[in-house]
């Protein structure tokens, strides 16, 4: 998977972690334009559970969050992201809420009562077909874009 910037020039991709010369665990990582590993996210010893951590580190100094997927009905997904230092799930509040459809490409990231980032379809008018393979990320202002694509990574392609 790539995102690209307004422009259209590649901004990130996603790929298998060992591809990127991570560790083993397996999971997947994000990578900025030129290749380098920004973000490692690998899968927890709970099945729904995911830890991202810095650059292709697996070590839990370098862990940024951790999330856990919570199941709302079939076509809709809750995922509840905690950040050091509540990286882990007895602390009952989460930092961030995604919430969404994967189908639909829909996904809303919610800080306490403030929305962070939205993705949904790209439309085109006069189209009858909607490709679900092209989607729009919009960050709103004073929100760190990496943690946002880590997280957007983490609910459209871990499973």
């Amino acid at each position: 998977m790539e995102v690209r910037d307004a422009s259209g020039g590649l901004a990130f991709r996603f790929v298998a972690a060992a591809a990127a010369g991570g560790g083993g665990g397996g999971g997947r990582a994000l990578l900025d334009a030129a290749g380098g590993v920004l973000v490692t996210v690998r899968s927890g010893e709970v099945m729904g559970e995911w830890q991202a951590f810095r650059g292709n580190s697996l070590d839990y100094k370098d862990i940024i969050y951790t999330a856990k997927s919570i199941s709302v009905c079939s076509n809709r997904n809750e995922v509840h992201v905690f950040m050091p230092p509540r990286s882990n799930f007895q602390d009952t509040k989460a930092s961030y809420r995604l919430i969404g459809n994967t189908s639909r490409r829909a996904c809303t990231i919610i800080s306490g009562d403030s929305i962070v980032s939205q993705t949904n379809l790209l439309y085109k008018l006069k189209k009858v077909v909607y490709s679900t393979r092209k989607f729009r990320v919009t960050i709103y202002p004073g929100n760190d874009t990496l943690l946002v694509m880590a997280m957007v990574m983490n609910f459209f392609m871990e499973k």
